[in-house]
């Protein structure tokens, strides 16, 4: 089978949750399919890595972006959602329908909804069968940071886009012949948009189990971590919301208590929370391990988003303890008090943290039986054969719904 893979991105370096994600499943695809790798990207070329020889071909498409005030309007108020407008151009979509139409693939496969465009000339007129993969559903993504925002240009420009990618979905996913989502609920929308019985498989996130393992050595003092790409809306939201509403009485209740602030690009407002006392902000860094193994644990206080969450994972299988609230542990068929503690409220989610990092004996449980339950069932290995297999399915149009 030779397959033909579209990213609004190259997934390497695997250095967010996005890239993770398709690297693996990519990575799995490839050890059963011949992969031609299609990505956009703006600015210098970007080295494949890997890419290289996991793919037959990796296909990197520049972007060059329109200047102007026109241009800023366009994006408004054009025909598409701004998200799905910013990963084409005339050129690139030109040059991608003409390698789809030159080489005779079996199956085209569309990460992200942002990139149909170049697939649904393709797939619409039933030229290949396609599948897509929605790493979130885009127009609750958009509709949640709205909720979240104050009142202003920011909101109103994100409740359109909520709007129009809403729209954008459901005219879009018909033409799919099948769809890869991260949880249930997600598999649930993406099929409410198609008008057929849309064969879907959910796929979570997982972990490398190789390079997460057990490397414990914790700091001296009672150590906080909290994870991701700093400059994701939902992440700059949880650890402002950590500090302005569960900082307070949890260093009241741990008074030598360290929190460790690790992912790219954090903004200014979470720059300036360095000023605080024990509070560390590494910005980007090379290897998250390190951080993970001086923890006692990681924190979680996510309000918004959907899929599942590749830093639960990648705790567990570390055997560090987790402190989530239901959002941050979505799509995650962990057990509260087995695997990890859940905690509705800032008030809960405070006192559970204090009390995790005061109980040595029930950092052990919770770790052990966390770091079991993902070798059980949480292995990206496993995952990539579950998405080359579903793949395959597509192609030959079978209709049965992995879980």
């Amino acid at each position: 089978m030779r397959v033909a893979y579209i990213t609004p991105y190259l997934p390497w370096p695997a250095d967010t949750g996005g890239k993770l994600r398709s690297f693996y499943l990519l990575k799995g695809l490839a050890c059963e399919a011949q992969v031609d790798l299609f990505t956009v990207y703006y600015g210098p070329e970007p080295d494949p890595g890997p890419l290289a020889q996991i793919c037959h071909q990796v296909n990197l498409i520049p972007l060059v972006p329109q200047a102007g005030r026109w241009a800023s309007f366009q994006t408004v108020l054009g025909p598409l959602p701004r998200s799905v407008q910013y990963f084409q151009t005339r050129a690139s979509l030109a040059y991608i329908d003409s390698c789809l139409s030159r080489v005779p693939y079996d199956l085209l496969i569309c990460d992200e909804i942002s990139m149909a465009p170049y697939a649904l000339p393709h797939v619409a007129q039933g030229k290949l069968p396609g599948c897509i993969m929605r790493q979130k559903i885009d127009h609750l993504h958009y509709r949640e940071m709205a909720q979240a925002r104050p009142w202003g240009e920011t909101k109103f420009l994100d409740w359109l886009e909520s709007r129009r990618l809403q729209l954008f979905e459901q005219e879009s996913m018909p033409y799919f012949q099948g769809a890869v989502v991260c949880s249930a609920a997600d598999g649930q929308v993406a099929r409410s948009q198609h008008k057929r019985n849309l064969p879907i498989a959910v796929v979570p996130n997982g972990a490398d189990l190789a390079y997460f393992t057990p490397q414990r050595q914790p700091d001296p003092d009672p150590t906080v971590l909290l994870m991701g790409t700093m400059h994701y809306h939902p992440n700059i939201d949880a650890v402002l919301y950590f500090f302005q509403e569960i900082y307070g009485p949890l260093s009241q209740a741990v008074p030598n208590i360290k929190i460790l602030i690790v992912g790219h690009q954090p903004p200014a407002e979470i720059v300036a929370l360095g000023h605080l006392p024990g509070v560390t902000i590494t910005g980007s860094v090379t290897d998250v391990r390190p951080y993970i193994a001086r923890s006692w644990l990681l924190a979680v206080p996510l309000r918004l988003g959907g899929g599942t969450r590749l830093k639960i994972i990648e705790a567990m299988a570390s055997a560090l303890p987790v402190v989530s609230t239901s959002v941050g542990a979505e799509g995650i068929a962990a057990v509260d008090g087995e695997h990890l503690l859940l905690a509705g409220t800032p008030a809960a989610f405070a006192q559970k943290t204090a009390m995790l990092l005061q109980n040595l004996e029930l950092q052990r449980v919770l770790a052990a039986n966390a770091y079991s339950f993902v070798q059980q069932h949480y292995s990206w290995r496993r995952f990539g054969q579950d998405f080359a297999a579903f793949c395959h399915q597509v192609q030959t149009g079978g209709q049965a719904e992995t879980a």
